[in-house]
């Protein structure tokens, strides 16, 4: 528990515990942001916390185990590491796409990755067939833009995002335009590398993220057929689940 003169310091009652969860939360965030450790100045300096509030807080959380201390600085803790792992991208998205994907990963006998886009960063939410460690390891970042996944991810935000790296205005727009023109699919014939060709649909969903999509990557050097009209069947199956 905080004490009184820590709340005294931030400008909180006893009844008003926000203040106080929202200094705590600082504290972790500017931790998280040292991966060599931050000592108490940066964090008082970074959080503008007063520094006798700063070391109470942080000790504390060493007590929850949230935060560990190695000599004069702190560094993220076991217990915040764990609840991290148990976080999920979108878990609606993904029970609803378990059975879509796993349909879709078997008629194409290709990769099938759900991913989303939420505040500029792509996450996945779910695989199958390998398409996690496959992605984990993908081509760098202007290639991988490039790919069709990517390419619908990025096409449908709602901002006037300029174009993603390793485009032109004029050739994003086309690119963007394709993807209107065919029913939000984009398709990749082998663009990105050899022997890889890949095509993506948009889901159409409103549950907190700004994009979600479903692709398909295929290790072959012939374009499978019917394969654009597939993953579009999987993602309006993933859309129905969500409703």
């Amino acid at each position: 528990m905080v004490s009184d003169s820590a709340r005294e310091s931030l400008g909180t009652s006893p009844s008003s515990g926000r203040g106080v969860l929202d200094a705590g939360f600082q504290v972790l965030q500017a931790i998280s942001e040292c991966p060599d450790g931050c000592g108490l100045s940066v964090l008082s300096r970074s959080t503008g916390i007063p520094k006798a509030t700063a070391y109470r807080l942080a000790e504390q959380l060493v007590g929850l185990g949230a935060v560990q201390r190695v000599e004069q600085r702190y560094f993220v803790g076991s217990r915040l590491a764990e609840l991290g792992r148990q976080w999920q991208v979108a878990p609606m998205l993904r029970r609803a796409a378990q059975r879509p994907g796993r349909v879709l990963a078997a008629l194409t006998e290709s990769m099938v990755a759900v991913c989303v886009l939420d505040q500029g960063a792509v996450h996945m939410v779910t695989g199958f067939n390998g398409a996690d460690v496959f992605l984990s390891a993908g081509p760098g970042s202007d290639l991988a833009f490039r790919t069709a996944l990517a390419q619908v991810l990025m096409a449908a935000r709602a901002d006037p995002a300029p174009p993603p790296p390793g485009y032109t205005g004029a050739e994003w727009h086309r690119v963007r335009t394709a993807i209107e023109d065919n029913g939000s699919v984009a398709v990749d014939h082998f663009d990105v590398a050899n022997g890889l060709c890949c095509a993506a649909a948009t889901i159409r969903w409103n549950g907190g993220v700004d994009v979600a999509a479903i692709g398909c990557m295929s290790l072959t050097n012939r374009f499978p057929p019917g394969l654009p009209r597939l993953v579009a069947h999987a993602a309006r199956e993933i859309e129905k689940n969500l409703r």
